[in-house]
């Protein structure tokens, strides 16, 4: 099985913070708004992985290439 990099894992987040804040807004809840906030932390979790990721791989091949001259 191929395991998910970063951002399908935050696409899939982002589906289920989508049902969760549908449910929220339907029926105002203790449950409702916790599962849609956890969906919510979950995001921003997997955006600073996200973020981290594309900077180390900026770090590493596009900021070498320009140091070498290459565009």
């Amino acid at each position: 099985m191929i395991e998910d990099d970063t951002h399908d894992e935050l696409v899939k987040a982002f589906i289920e913070y989508s049902k969760a804040n549908e449910k929220w807004e339907r029926n105002r809840s203790h449950r409702t708004y916790f599962t849609a906030n956890r969906w919510l932390r979950e995001i921003r979790r997997l955006t600073k992985k996200r973020q981290n990721t594309n900077k180390d791989y900026y770090k590493e091949h596009v900021q070498d290439q320009k140091r070498k001259g290459k565009s």
